[in-house]
Order: structure tokens, then sequence, then C-alpha cells
């Protein structure tokens, strides 16, 4: 009886300690020692990967180039509906960034499931026949309708290039996500001249007074075909681009993962069981030797934990799941720094032709001036890349925050000059691509790559939808786009403090 109740005691015992290991565990994070991940792992699926990434982009950079189209689009929509104005359309591109933004956490989960190759055929899918069927719209609201189900596209397969291209270039994310995402500003610069090509090739001038094209040019007429051409077009590029990206065995994905630490929120966890093991270099050591802080510590907060603005190049992977990346702080940092910093940049994005059109009458310069501004975005992001691998993702975004804000200016007082508009909206875009190159990278730092598609697509759905409701709002005002300039100068100025 005696040995019976020593049993008992033990086992309870045992069931109480594994209980409280359980609870511990599930309000704690995981930290991942990658041991043997490394150095790159680069092979021909990887440089396909990459190539296939990139070319997918095309088709997801698409809702730039609206600003290129925008003055078609509403003079055509005028002529079934006279109430239509450019402040108006603007709600067809803000519905394609919340269709993006909505979606993107989904599009994290159905990578997950079903790979970044069939996740990016649905995309394709989406995006190509939401442009075709937009041929076929006489109204606004189902033009913002149709444009909505390419935002879902954009937002489902975003990330799946990305996450598939971080699995082979461990060590290098910044250079990746430069290089993938320089495609969605290719895509615009090509399909925006080829839009105003079809549409203007003329060089025909918007009224003077109405800022539109005469219903009865062959502008307008050429609008629905247009949607078309570029739905076809979308359909064959996404479908290649999707079709080249390769994701790595499951046993190339495991065999890097050999140790595994767990570490409570607010703990200071020993490592000294792994060995000398320094976790993101000195930034996340504390001052006892060989253990790291969580960010729930009581003594570091928000931009004073070490993890924040560390430039240290990385081999372990601190993994927060998007409940507990939710309850972080440096989270929601993260997200108002993404909306003040990001929002000018989509605001140009959607009105510098219309602003531009104002002192400047020339279609054409103006097209072509935007299309460079969309490459300029594509081409910037692998220079904000390899910056940010050299002096640190944080001090690049704080650099392109101080500066989009000072061209900003130059670009609303300038405006009548050909010369500057067109360097201002190039340096503008250039800028802009920091942010989309930069976030996805600094998200992947701060909170690990396991739940990368999810995380960053809670972040994004956030941050959307934040500039959706400033955008909109912006426009319904009525107020000039000179004036909402401003605006969003001084919303620049607030993100880069």
């Amino acid at each position: 009886r005696n040995e019976l109740d020593g049993w008992r005691r033990t086992l309870i015992a045992k069931i109480i300690d594994c209980s409280s290991t359980l609870r511990r565990r599930r309000n704690s994070a995981l930290i991942v020692f990658d041991m043997s991940s490394n150095k790159d792992d680069i092979n021909i699926d990887a440089i396909l990967s990459l190539l296939g990434g990139t070319i997918f982009h095309f088709i997801v950079g698409i809702k730039i180039m609206w600003g290129n189209v925008a003055p078609y689009v509403t003079s055509y929509l005028v002529q079934f509906d006279d109430t239509v104005t450019y402040h108006k359309t603007l709600h067809v591109y803000t519905a394609v960034f919340l269709g993006q933004s909505l979606f993107m956490y989904l599009g994290g989960q159905l990578e997950k499931k079903i790979g970044p190759r069939l996740t990016a055929y649905v995309g394709a899918i989406l995006i190509s026949s939401g442009t075709y069927l937009s041929s076929y719209c006489k109204s606004l609201h189902i033009l913002v309708m149709c444009q909505g189900m390419v935002g879902v596209g954009i937002g489902l397969s975003y990330s799946a290039p990305i996450l598939c291209g971080f699995k082979y270039f461990k060590q290098n994310k910044g250079i990746v996500t430069g290089v993938i995402t320089t495609g969605t500003g290719f895509g615009p610069f090509f399909f925006g001249l080829l839009a105003s090509v079809y549409v203007n090739r003329e060089n025909s001038e918007v009224d003077p007074e109405t800022g539109l094209y005469d219903p009865s040019s062959l502008v307008v007429e050429r609008v629905p075909s247009m949607f078309r051409l570029l739905g076809i077009l979308y359909a064959i590029c996404g479908f290649l681009g999707a079709s080249l990206l390769m994701s790595p065995s499951d046993d190339d994905e495991t065999s890097c993962k050999v140790g595994l630490v767990t570490v409570g929120n607010g703990e200071n966890a020993s490592l000294k069981a792994n060995g000398n093991t320094n976790v993101y270099g000195e930034v996340m050591t504390s001052v006892e030797s060989n253990t790291i802080q969580t960010s729930k510590s009581a003594f570091v907060k928000g931009k004073g934990h070490q993890r924040y603005g560390s430039k240290v190049k990385f081999t372990t992977t601190f993994e927060l799941t998007t409940e507990q990346m939710i309850r972080d702080s440096l989270c929601w940092l993260l997200i108002a720094t993404a909306i003040c910093t990001g929002v000018s940049g989509f605001f140009v994005a959607a009105t510098y032709k219309s602003f531009g059109q104002s002192e400047i009458a020339d279609d054409h310069f103006i097209t072509v001036v935007g299309c460079f501004g969309c490459l300029s975005s594509g081409l910037s992001r692998m220079l904000w890349g390899a910056l940010a691998d050299k002096i640190g993702h944080f001090r690049t975004l704080e650099l392109t925050a101080y500066a989009s804000p000072i061209v900003m200016i130059m670009y609303t007082l300038t405006a009548g000059h050909k010369a500057s508009f067109g360097l201002c909206v190039c340096s503008l875009y250039a800028l802009w691509g920091a942010s989309h190159c930069l976030l996805p990278t600094i998200a992947a730092f701060l909170f690990g790559d396991a739940h990368m598609g999810t995380n960053y697509g809670f972040i994004f759905l956030v941050f959307g939808i934040s500039c959706t409701l400033i955008i909109d709002t912006c426009g319904a005002t009525g107020w000039s786009f000179n004036a909402l300039n401003w605006v969003f100068i001084v919303v620049g100025f607030v993100g880069a403090r």
C-alpha cells in the first residue's frame, strides 16, 4: 500500500508538472536555433522561384497604375452618370487596396495549406477575371466590385512568392523581397504604357474646364477593350510566374531546425544548455550572460525593446504566432509606422495624373512620368533591400521616411515645371517602394518566419483598412489635390518621428 501511495503521488506530481508546462508554453514564444541553415540554399529551383515570383508580381503591382488610367475610366463612366468625379473614382482604387488588405491574412493561411504555386494560380484567376469583367461595367458601383475582386486576388497571392523565396534565401531576405517586389514596379510600367498608348495614341487633351475627355472621343470608346486586353495579359503573366514557383521538399526545410527553446512572456530564459549561442547578437542579450528577453518584459517595451532598431544579422528566429504578435506592442508600433510612412505613396499613385493635368496639358508626358515612377518603385526595392542588409532595416526605413515628405513638398510646389514634376514623382514612387520592401522583412525579423504569411497578412490588413479610410475620407472632403497633398506631408513627418 505504501508503495502504491508513492506511485500515486509521483503520478499526480508529474500530471501537475506537465499541465504547468503546457500552460507556460501556450503563453510563450518559440525560439528556433537554425544551426545548419546559415548559408542560402541556392540551386536551380531557387533561381526559378525567384524569377517566377518577380514575374508574378508584375500583376500584383497593377493597383498602382490606377492614377494612369483614372482620367480615361472616369471620362468613360461620366457618360452613364454625370455625377461621377475624380474624387468618387478614388473608390475604385481603394477597393483594390481594401480587397488586398482583407484577404492577405487568408492568403497566408492558404499558402500553408496548398503551397505557393496553387495560391498564385488562384490569385491570377481572380486578378485577370476581375479586370476582364470591368470592361462590361457602366456603373461606378459595379466597377468597384469588379476591381475589389482584383484586390482579393492580389491579397491572396501577394505573400506566396516572397514566402517561397524565403525558404531558399534564409540569410538575405532583404534582397529576396527587393528582387521579387521589383515586379510590382515593372508590371505597372509596362501595362501602364500599353494602356495609354492603346487608349490615347493621339495624345488628346482633356477639357480644361471639366478635366475630362469628350464622351464622344476615341479615348472614351477604347476603355472597355483596354480592360479586356489587360485582363488577357494579366492571365498570361500570372500563370507563367506561378508555374515557376518551386517549394523545397519538407526534408530540406525540417533538417535545418535542430534546437528549440521556449521563452515565456517577460522571462529571461537561460541558453547555457545549448552552448554559447548568441541570439540576435548583442541587441537581444540581457545583462545576465546567455539569456534573452521577450517583448513582454517589464524593462523594455515598444521602441526600447532590444529587437527594435537592431542591425544585427541573425541566424536565430524569434517565432511568434499571430495571436502572440497582436499582444506585442511592437506589432502596433510597426503598423502605425507603416500607415504614416506609406499612405502618402498610395495617395500620390492614385492622383498624380489628375493633379499634374491641372498644370501640364500633356497626357503622354504625364503617362511616361507615371510609368517611370512605377519602374523607379520596382528598381529601388533592390537598392533598399541591399542597403537594409548593410546598415539595417530600421535605419533604411527611417531614412526613406524623412525623405518622402520633403520630396512631396517639392512635388506640390513645382507641379507646373515638367522636369521637376517628373523627378519628384519618380522619387516619391522610389521612396514609397521602400516600405513594401522593408516591412515584410522587418516583420520576419521581429516576429519570425514560421507564421510570416498570417503575421504579415494581419499587419497589412490593419494597414490597408486604415489607409483606405484615410484616402476615402480625404476624397469625400472635396478639397483640391493641392490641399490634400499638404495633409499627407504632415502625416509623413509624423510617421518619420
